[in-house]
C-alpha cells in the first residue's frame, strides 16, 4: 500500500515543502508540496535527492564516540547526555554567550 507523507526539506535554507510517497517502507518518489506555503511546490535537485542521502551506505545511523582505540556506537540518550554536559562546562568555564 502506497502511503504519502509531508515533511520540509533541510539540506538548505530554503525548507522547501516534501511529498514523500512511501512503499514497503521504503520512499518511491520525492516531489514538491503544491500546497507548501512557502515552496508552493516547487523543489530544486537537492531534495529530489534526498534518498540517496538517506540510503547511502555511508550515512552515519548512530551516534560514535571517539575513544583511544577509534570510534564506537552509542546509543541517543547516552550521546545526549555528553552533549548536556561538555554544553554545561563550556557556559560554566566561558560564559553564557559563549
Amino acid at each position: 500500500m502506497k502511503t504519502k507523507h509531508y515533511r520540509t526539506c533541510s539540506i538548505c535554507e530554503a525548507l522547501c515543502g516534501l511529498e514523500l510517497t512511501v512503499e514497503d517502507n521504503q520512499v518511491v518518489s520525492i516531489r514538491g508540496d503544491a500546497d507548501d506555503v512557502l515552496s508552493k511546490g516547487y523543489l530544486c535537485p537537492k531534495g529530489v535527492a534526498m534518498q540517496d542521502l538517506h540510503t547511502d551506505p555511508n550515512r552515519l545511523r548512530t551516534p560514535l564516540k571517539k575513544t583511544e582505540s577509534g570510534f564506537v556506537p552509542i546509543d541517543w540518550d547516552t550521546a545526549l547526555n555528553i552533549v548536556a554536559e561538555k554544553l554545561t562546562e563550556v557556559r560554566e568555564r566561558d560564559g553564557r554567550s559563549a
